[in-house]
């Protein structure tokens, strides 16, 4: 799991180069208005701005997503706050400078926007790889961040030593096939595969930022950075998890784990480390007692990845909260009302607190 990020993006290493996500004409319906905003001379990040009052709130992408992966989930908070997304460099409509991709300038990157645009302590909140930017932010500008919300996203990276016995349990069990050349026929067919697969599918906007098209409106491939931007992330990546010593954050911080609470979730939901089961692979389950044990002591070992996650974070945030929420890594996207719930009580939490 403290490898998945460097895992995914050796993938995106083997994938043919795009230059940029091919213009597509589809007009964006999510209410947001679109700014860029200079963080370095020659270098503009895309910033998604919903309007809205109160509390602001900054959300931050995982890896290869860009800020359309909000698209969905920023509206409903817009009742109760300032909502805004960034796209970091190299994704997106951001600019792609040849360096600056460690964590350091990343998490500065943020800060940048959050001056330029006058945001008063914002509350950030961040899903997957964008974890290591928010403990940027956390340790060294705790001054002009008022808390971080992690949505699955706070993991011990530099602790790979259960993967020998996951890899094992796994071993053997099957995954749920890629898409085929139906599902990639358009946008709606490849909506339909991953909302079967993964429990949602995101966005519109997320998905046309995300994948290529060709002239026929089907589905080329996954959109990559050009590969010496893709080599510079993991670089950058590899020195920062050996050794993996991030400066504790000094702020108060919410974790929201993804993490099956029982055998049946674990198969029908997926977790952080895998997506769900094939149906036909549950069904055989209820009839072969082997088999059903194999998953269950894959469960087991999440459940205890989760645990010596969370551990890890209580002692990382001096100010810590770990809340877990049953679904796969993209919690925000399949169990949206929760995670909202999550973050409405930790603000409120906040306000008591002052």
């Amino acid at each position: 799991m403290n490898r998945y990020l460097l895992l995914v993006f050796g993938v995106l290493l083997t994938l043919a180069p795009f230059a940029s996500a091919q213009e597509v004409e589809w007009k964006d319906p999510s209410p947001h208005a679109v700014k860029f905003v200079t963080v370095e001379e020659g270098v503009q990040l895309e910033v998604l701005d919903w309007g809205g009052s109160g509390q602001t709130l900054v959300l931050l992408a995982g890896l290869g997503d860009t800020a359309h992966v909000y698209d969905d989930f920023a509206v409903p908070l817009i009742a109760r706050y300032h909502v805004l997304a960034i796209t970091r460099r190299a994704f997106g409509r951001s600019s792609a400078p040849a360096t600056g991709y460690g964590y350091a300038r990343l998490g500065e990157d943020v800060m940048r926007v959050v001056d330029a645009l006058g945001i008063d302590k914002p509350i950030v909140i961040g899903h997957s790889f964008a974890g290591e930017e928010m403990h940027e932010l956390g340790a060294r500008y705790p001054e002009k961040i008022a808390a971080l919300v992690y949505v699955d996203a706070a993991f011990n990276r530099g602790d790979d030593s259960d993967n020998e016995a996951y890899n094992a349990a796994a071993q053997g069990l099957p995954n749920l096939p890629g898409p085929g050349t139906r599902d990639m026929a358009s946008f709606t067919t490849l909506r339909s595969y991953l909302e079967r697969t993964q429990g949602a599918a995101g966005p519109e906007g997320h998905l046309r930022a995300k994948f290529l098209t060709n002239p026929d409106g089907s589905i080329r491939g996954q959109w990559t950075p050009d590969l010496p931007i893709r080599q510079e992330y993991t670089k950058e990546m590899r020195a920062a998890y050996n050794p993996y010593n991030p400066a504790p954050i000094r702020v108060p911080a919410l974790a929201i784990y993804a993490v099956p609470k029982s055998v049946e979730d674990f198969m029908r939901r997926g977790s952080t480390s895998r997506v769900r089961f094939p149906e036909d692979f549950i069904d055989s389950t209820t009839k072969d007692p082997a088999l059903r044990a194999r998953v269950e002591k894959l469960f087991q070992l999440e459940r205890a990845r989760f645990e010596g996650h969370a551990n890890w974070f209580r002692q990382f945030a001096r100010q810590a909260r770990v809340m877990e929420v049953s679904g796969p890594h993209y919690i925000f996207l399949t169990n949206a009302a929760d995670v909202v719930r999550q973050i409405d009580d930790f603000v409120a939490l906040l306000a008591v607190s002052r």
